[in-house]
């Protein structure tokens, strides 16, 4: 009986000490996306899109293994036009621009949990819904399709108390090329487009 009793308060400190090692945390971040001029195919030309700089929000929830952290996250980009050409002619087009709302799961290892500044480096595998959203002299586009995402992840956090720690990271995102129809005065033409690009944010996180 007491052999019993002895096992069993063993694990259970050992599954207590298990669940203090691998904290769940809640982490939000704002950030600005970097919009690099996106260049697309139709059929029998090209289609150049020039985008403005958008804001970049996220959450993500996650739990931490050691130097080790697996997480959910959601995230949105933005991205409005500023000019889109079509076989190199402006047509001045108008709309909400290309963006993406994605859900990635990403792995990230800590360098130095331990230390009050810890640099960290990730990556993510997930989905994104990228939406394309313009009409202009040269047709319209207005679709929302699902492809497959990556991103890149690297930044330093600084633990303001126990449970509260700030952040800023760098973030490569890519999703693969999606489809779409260009309405034009003349017809339809298949489109292809690319959502990548870089963002720079700030965040907080929290452990429970």
């Amino acid at each position: 009986m007491r052999s019993t009793i002895f096992s069993a308060t063993a694990a259970f400190a050992l599954f207590a000490g298990a669940a203090v090692a691998q904290d769940n945390y809640v982490s939000g971040q704002i950030g600005l996306r970097a919009v690099e001029d996106i260049e697309g195919s139709l059929s029998g030309g090209t289609i150049d899109l020039e985008l403005n700089n958008a804001l970049y929000f996220s959450g993500a929830l996650g739990r931490k293994f050691g130097q080790w952290r697996f997480e959910a996250e959601i995230a949105s980009r933005g991205g409005s036009f500023n000019a889109l050409t079509i076989n190199g002619v402006d047509v001045g087009a108008t709309g909400d621009g290309l963006s993406a709302a994605s859900l990635m799961a990403n792995a990230i290892f800590d360098f130095r949990p331990e230390q009050q500044w810890t640099p960290y480096v990730g990556a993510g595998l997930g989905v994104a819904r990228v939406s394309a959203n313009f009409a202009g002299a040269g047709g319209a586009i207005d679709g929302d399709e699902t492809a497959l995402a990556i991103q890149l992840i690297g930044g330093i956090s600084y633990d303001i108390t126990e449970t509260a720690t700030i952040f800023t990271d760098l973030r490569y995102f890519r999703a693969r090329e999606t489809d779409y129809t260009l309405i034009a005065p003349l017809g339809t033409t298949p489109t292809s487009l690319q959502f990548d690009g870089y963002t720079l944010g700030i965040g907080l996180s929290f452990s429970f």
